[in-house]
Parts: structure tokens; sequence; C-alpha cells
């Protein structure tokens, strides 16, 4: 296997690693997606839409195990990095069957635990490759702060928060901050939508520890106020993050890094699937990270595992290892600006 090292020497300037090479402690929910797609499906003013009273035979349905820790976590060890997840299942349903899925992915989960109750789940109405999610969070919602094993920081130099909305996340959150922080840990905040409207002065507790902020241009401008995304990224930078990074779907990815604004462009791909984009997006840029990429850089390698995995149906099917996305990147084109 070529190693990204090399391909960096190849293609791209090396620059000494600025994250020491542990583990990664992903954090956040673990969903069963029920992924359905129909002709019938609409959209109609932005909102998609099909018959009120009425049976609609789908053209298709699958599942796949998703949400954001899990997608994050299972493209973070296919691409070679020591990812641990903590989150939780439920005990009522197929629990188990999903850590197994974890587990083949190569993500390690020690500090998952079952909880009474059943497994968060979502159905994913797909319509050209966009997508809108129902979710019912279940055994999320319960994770809390006597789930957290301190001995796992002992273990990782870097964390990762994700979607946390309950009031039992919300604890196990400010703990995991204040113990990360007692150790020098590195804190990505890598939120959803739904903590942005639901939990907006939590999650703004977790950006002001951060080194790293990463999210989409919605949840950036409704975070902040503002009515663009280059102003919201600026205000964002002001919760005293070394990097922050706000996602555009087909228009790339702009980024300010001490005080330095850039854009990266998207790579020229089908899109089949966007569900679990922006967590393969954020795994691929900590990969490369760990890995010795400048933040451009590491950005066009996040550009390029999100991809690969938009092609394919599903968060967490046909996920690239890291020599697929080095190979990817050879002869892959950026779309136009």
């Amino acid at each position: 296997m070529l190693s990204i090292s090399r391909a960096i020497h190849i293609s791209m300037p090396f620059e000494e690693c600025s994250i020491s090479h542990k583990g990664v402690l992903v954090v956040g929910g673990i969903i069963v997606d029920l992924i359905a797609r129909s002709e019938k499906f609409k959209v109609v003013n932005d909102n998609l839409c099909f018959p009120f009273d009425s049976k609609i035979t789908l053209d298709q349905l699958s599942q796949d195990t998703g949400g954001s820790a899990h997608n994050l976590a299972t493209n973070l060890a296919e691409l070679g990095t020591t990812t641990y997840i903590l989150g939780s299942v439920g005990k009522e349903d197929h629990g188990e069957e999903y850590l197994r899925n974890l587990r083949i992915h190569g993500a390690i989960t020690k500090y998952v635990t079952l909880k009474e109750g059943l497994t968060g789940m979502s159905l994913v109405f797909l319509y050209n490759g966009e997508k809108t999610v129902l979710t019912s969070r279940g055994a999320n919602a319960l994770l809390g702060e006597e789930d957290l094993n301190p001995e796992v920081f002992d273990k990782i130099d870097t964390m990762v928060l994700t979607s946390l909305i309950s009031q039992e996340n919300m604890a196990l959150m400010k703990k995991a901050i204040e113990e990360a922080k007692k150790r020098g840990i590195y804190i990505i905040t890598n939120p959803s939508m739904s903590m942005v409207n639901h939990r907006p002065e939590e999650l703004k507790h977790a950006m002001h520890n951060s080194q790293v902020i990463i999210m989409n241009g919605k949840e950036s401008m409704l975070i902040t106020g503002e009515k663009d995304v280059d102003s919201a990224i600026k205000k964002l930078k002001d919760y005293g993050a070394e990097t922050v990074i706000v996602t555009l779907d087909v228009r790339g990815a702009l980024v300010l890094d001490n005080e330095r604004t850039f854009r990266v462009p998207s790579y020229k791909v089908k899109v089949v699937d966007t569900t679990g984009g922006g967590d393969s997006f954020t795994a691929g840029f900590i990969h490369a990270k760990y890995h010795g990429y400048s933040n451009e850089e590491a950005v066009k390698f996040a550009s390029a595992v999100a991809a690969l995995n938009i092609v394919t149906p599903g968060a967490s099917t046909d996920l690239p290892s890291e020599n697929d996305v080095v190979e990817f990147m050879k002869t892959a084109e950026f779309l136009e600006a």
C-alpha cells in the first residue's frame, strides 16, 4: 500500500505533523438509517413532498448504520487512524449488531454502552441524491456523564464532539471537555443542525474550548446570526479556534486559519447519496492532519474522502481506504467555481 505520507512527498508539500499520533475519541450518535427512494417524491418550494392520505410504493428501501459519531468513527478507522467511539445503543433491538458493524470497520467500541430501550433510528428520504431525515434519537439521548470512562483519555490525543442533544448528553459533553482540557487533548467540534437548533449555548461552550470547528454553511449562519458564510466564519473564529472550516456542498469548503481565509473546491463526481458526506469530510481532515498535511492539503484530502462517500448509497457502505483516496486524488478533477 502506498502510504499517505509518501504520497504527500510525491504530490504535495509535507509539513511536520501538528497533531501527535496516538488515538481519536469520537463522541456522539449511533443511528440506524432506513433509506427510502421513490419517484413519487416531489420537491415544492424546497420542501420534500408526497401525497397525503395515500400509500406509496417505494422504489427502494435499504438499511444502514449511521449517526454522526458512527459515520465519523468508521471512516477514520477505515483510513487507518486508531479510533475509539463513545456512544450508546439499545438493548431491546439489534444494538450488538450495530457494534459489530463498527468493529468490522476497525473502530474500537469498548466505550459504547448498551441502554434500555431502542437504538436511535432515522428515516432518510432521498431525492436526486439529496436527503430529508426524520430522527428518533432513542438510546443516544440516554448517553450521560456516568458513561464517560476517564481511562480513555490516556489513549487519545484528539477528541471529536459530534451531535449531542439531550440534557444527559450535555452533562457528558461538559465533563469530557473538562477532562480533555486537563490533559491538553486537541478538541474538534463538528455539530449537527439539531444541536445548533436545540443546544446553541452549550454548542458555543464547546466551540470556545475547541482548536477546530467544522460545520456546514446553514449551521454556521444560524449559530452566528449572520446572513452569509463569509461573515459567519469570521464570527466563528472569534470563539478562539485555531481553524474554522465551513463546508458548502458542491461549492467546496471555506477555511479560516490564522487570519487567512481560503476556499477549496469540491471534486467532480456523480452524487448518489449525500448521507454521511459531512462526517466523512471531517474524518478525512483529521486523518490527514495526523499524517502531516497542512490545513489546505488536509481539506483537499477531506474533500476527496467525502467525494468517494457520496458516490455510493448509505453512510457506511464502500468506505474508502487511505490508498483509495490517494489514488483518487491523482486523477480527480475539481468542480469549477
